[in-house]
């Protein structure tokens, strides 16, 4: 059955992207796909900050992540700075789990390739105005999750999953130096292949892929702090 906005009130959204084109088949298809509107156009992310405040108030923005002048990333570290709190999802072509995790850390709501199809562009919107986030390996755990549980928490029911080494696996992973799995087994003083499967117990338990996924994970059920 295909998804729907319940609200009837357009949501306001603005793009940056430096190709004119892009943005314009973008405002196109965004338009149609939904009761969206795209209030304002930037062709670079020092366009979009000298604009501040935007008025309407844009409820998502619309982001490229490379783009001439300041890129999508140092665009979302001065948003932090400034204390603005605008939903964004990020358009990129970059797979890089280091950058992403980053982008995630600083607060975006999602991020898609730019050549995905236009049916994955309404699920990102419908989940990050429904949900908060985008993120398609959040998905698979969230339809794992059993009615009999649904008294409890939903980081309740997480965190019941993990076993302490596992625990101490995932604390590891979410740290800000960014520890490859090599480091995690020194600092855990067991052998690699043991790291191994910590990382695939988990990725089984939730439908995790990546380390990227695995990080994604822990921050939107706000695991961190009790790990």
């Amino acid at each position: 059955m295909e998804r729907t906005m319940t609200a009837e009130k357009k949501k306001n959204i603005v793009l940056v992207d430096d190709h004119v084109i892009i943005r314009n088949g973008l405002k196109e298809l965004i338009e149609k796909i939904g009761p969206y509107k795209i209030s304002a156009q930037f062709d670079n992310g020092i366009s979009l900050l000298e604009a501040l405040p935007l008025k309407p108030l844009p409820d998502l923005i619309i982001m490229d992540l490379s783009m001439p002048e300041m890129n999508g990333d140092r665009v979302m570290e001065l948003l932090v700075e400034k204390q603005i709190k605008i939903p964004v999802l990020i358009l990129t072509l970059n797979e890089n789990e280091e950058l992403i995790i980053k982008l995630f850390r600083l607060g975006v709501r999602g991020y898609l390739q730019k050549n995905c199809t236009a049916n994955v562009l309404k699920e990102a919107l419908l989940e990050i105005f429904e949900k908060g986030y985008y993120h398609n390996e959040f998905l698979t755990y969230s339809l794992q999750t059993n009615q009999a549980a649904a008294k409890k928490s939903e980081r309740e029911i997480v965190l019941e999953q993990f076993s302490p080494r596992e625990k101490e696996f995932l604390k590891l992973v979410c740290n800000e130096k960014e520890y490859t799995y090599e480091q995690i087994a020194d600092k855990m003083t067991v052998h690699p292949r043991t790291v191994d499967g910590y990382r695939e117990s988990v990725f089984e338990k939730f439908g995790i892929k990546s380390k990227t996924g695995l990080v994604l994970f822990v921050l939107k059920h706000n695991l961190l702090e009790l790990l």
